[in-house]
């Protein structure tokens, strides 16, 4: 009946979540979650990534629309391959494989780097940073850190 699980792990709503692609890595925010997802392999060579996300989704911190109630990709990378995930209580960032920081969700307070409030649904690339190495972004409650070379 629980399968892998014991009663108690059940009992405290501690559940797999059932996902057809390989996480290679994973992040964790207040209510949701991020999963950089290794994609098909073909000859022997690294394939690409891409996010999934799954949880709570009120300020558009999956990065999509849709259900949050099943793990799905995020579209909107534009083809980049993210190499870390951080999550924070209502938005969301990805750093690529090219060092560009890509964030979403929710706008209030500045933590998206944006002169605006607004939600943001989808994915955008942090053009601010251009020219910055970026070398590790994550996401706080509310806030962000970038280290960045000196």
């Amino acid at each position: 009946m629980y399968g892998q699980l014991g009663r108690a792990e059940a009992d405290l709503g501690i559940l797999p979540v059932d996902m057809s692609f390989t996480p290679i890595f994973i992040a964790a925010g207040l209510g949701h979650s991020l999963a950089i997802c290794q994609l098909g392999e073909s000859d022997g060579s690294v394939g690409t990534t891409n996010i999934a996300s799954w949880g709570w989704n009120l300020s558009s911190q999956l990065g999509r629309l849709g259900d949050g109630k099943v793990p799905s990709f995020i579209d909107a990378l534009n083809g980049e391959n993210p190499v870390s995930v951080s999550a924070g209580r209502a938005h969301s960032l990805a750093l690529t494989s090219k060092g560009e920081l890509w964030l979403w969700g929710s706008g209030k307070s500045g933590r998206l780097g944006l002169p605006s409030s607004a939600d943001q649904v989808e994915p955008f690339c942090l053009d601010s940073l251009e020219g910055f190495q970026i070398l590790q972004a994550v996401a706080g409650f509310d806030h962000n850190l970038i280290l960045v070379a000196g």
